[in-house]
């Protein structure tokens, strides 16, 4: 007999409110990596024993899927156990930004134990590319906010059409200016705006013009302040390092949807693990 998918997300879903812990929500192992060292320092070097200020984790491109075959639910509690504050998901949550599977998505997060925020992804905003059922249950597409004294931006590009809209635009300017004396700001958003290294043509552009050249025009606006020390992308399902105009940029899109690559170059379920330093930033790539 055939499960019914609902029925299935539920079961998953209470076996991981069981396994799981506490009280949290969405706001608004380590294994090497093939070709790479494990860990990856960026920022200013010369830092090894200081302590750390905070610990986040990065992971995107789950869907409903993600959800159903256990991958999310396993780096949520493996970013517990390695001391995570908090997470961030790149975009993607769900498989067609129906109501039911953005409900689902929400629930596992509020039951997570983990403080959960969100980008919105294309498969959130439906093919309609509009976003009235994600901000009723998720939250707002864009925002910012604070953690030990520095700056996160989330942003919405998750219609490739349109890329990040004027008054978007307008709104992130203005942040990235009124936060420019914070120690970092960090970037985050679904669609990747590309360099020639970035081996896929799956970027901001793919669709039209509008999604070019406003991700051009935010790597612009990030670069003017010295103190934006990281891009976050989804959208590839695989990992990928690379810089957007001397900033350090990464694609983490291994949370439980179809990886697009061979292991070998980035196609492996994973998560980022972000330790902040006084005077610098280690990522490590942990694999699920």
């Amino acid at each position: 007999m055939t499960i019914p998918r609902c029925i299935a997300g539920l079961v998953l879903l209470l076996v991981f409110i069981i396994v799981g812990c506490g009280a949290s929500g969405v706001i608004n192992e380590s294994q090497t990596q093939p070709g790479a060292p494990n860990s990856i320092s960026t920022g200013t070097a010369g830092n090894a024993g200081s302590p750390a200020l905070y610990t986040f984790a990065v992971c995107g491109d789950n869907r409903t899927m993600g959800i159903e075959n256990g991958i999310l639910p396993r780096i949520i509690e493996s970013a517990k156990a390695r001391g995570a504050d908090f997470m961030i998901n790149t975009g993607d949550v769900s498989g067609d930004g129906s109501r039911d599977e953005l409900t689902l998505y929400r629930d596992l997060a509020d039951a997570s134990g983990l403080r959960i925020y969100t980008v919105p992804g294309n498969h959130d905003v439906g093919r309609g590319g509009t976003s009235e059922a994600y901000e009723s249950i998720i939250g707002a597409t864009y925002y910012s906010f604070d953690q030990g004294g520095d700056h996160f931006i989330v942003l919405d590009n998750a219609d490739d059409r349109i890329g990040i809209d004027q008054t978007q635009m307008q709104w992130l300017t203005a942040d990235l200016s009124s936060n420019s004396d914070k120690p970092r700001q960090f970037i985050f958003a679904h669609i990747p705006v590309a360099d020639s290294s970035l081996p896929s043509g799956h970027v901001s552009g793919e669709l039209g013009d509008e999604g070019l050249r406003t991700g051009q025009q935010l790597v612009a606006e990030a670069a003017k302040y010295a103190n934006v020390s990281d891009f976050f992308f989804g959208h590839i399902h695989a990992y990928f390092s690379y810089k957007l105009d001397g900033i350090d940029a990464y694609v983490t899109g291994g949370a439980g949807a179809p990886l697009y690559f061979p292991e070998s170059s980035g196609g492996y379920y994973h998560y980022l693990l972000v330790t902040v330093h006084p005077e610098s930033v280690e990522l490590e790539v942990v694999r699920v």
